[in-house]
């Protein structure tokens, strides 16, 4: 009879256990106001990486849904979110629902653990949830609409299949009227004061960059 040397059957116990505390630590979160916490996203990704779940399962597809009762592309989106954009989406969404694009489009506003808002430094934690809500739902009333920002990402891509460098510097060109006219347009709106740290934020980024493609090109 073939034993297993005490070694493996330590380290393979200490694998078990392991697992069992991911799994654990991973159902005990998810059932935190229904939502997945920055914990339990990682959680995921530890169990993904380090390929703890082939003790349960040879595949993560079929790990997901039968260990973590979810399928495995929500697995990987809440992986992705964290490799993303780090704990605090996780946080924030923990205080109030907010999708990955409108995070990322306000995510300039958020700052050290905090929102930063017409002034406020408002701290993410459970007590200013309801400030926390009204502040992003303001912010995300002032996002240009998806129909609006479709149309010119539209154009931008559009550079990339034209066939001659003429003809892709001239849409360049018309992109570019599109983005000053733009920046004009939200400079002048009333409501602007409630988003001035994002507008503030894209204008410094479109200065800088473009900036540094003038310096690499000769143009001063």
């Amino acid at each position: 009879m073939n034993e297993q040397p005490t070694d493996e059957l330590a380290a393979e116990g200490a694998a078990l256990l392991e697992l069992g505390v991911v799994l654990g630590e991973n159902h005990a979160f998810g059932l935190i106001a229904g939502r997945c916490s920055a914990a339990q996203a990682a959680g995921l990704r530890r169990l993904r990486e380090e390929k703890l779940y082939k003790r349960c399962c040879e595949k993560w597809d079929d790990f997901c849904p039968r260990y973590l009762k979810m399928s495995r592309s929500e697995a990987d989106r809440t992986i992705k979110l964290l490799d993303e954009f780090g704990p605090v989406y996780f946080e924030l969404s923990q205080l109030t629902r907010v999708s990955a694009e409108t995070y990322r489009a306000i995510e300039p506003a958020i700052q050290d653990g905090a929102l930063h808002y017409e002034g406020e430094v408002i701290d993410l934690n459970p007590e200013n949830a309801r400030k926390i809500a009204s502040a992003v739902a303001e912010l995300r009333r002032t996002l240009p609409k998806a129909s609006e920002r479709g149309s010119l990402m539209q154009e931008i891509r559009d550079l990339g299949h034209e066939v001659h460098l003429v003809d892709r510097i001239a849409k360049l060109n018309q992109c570019c009227n599109a983005v000053i006219a733009e920046f004009e347009k939200i400079s002048g709106d009333r409501s602007l004061p409630a988003a001035r740290v994002l507008f503030n934020s894209a204008l410094a980024r479109v200065r800088t960059e473009l900036g540094r493609v003038a310096t690499e090109n000769g143009v001063t």
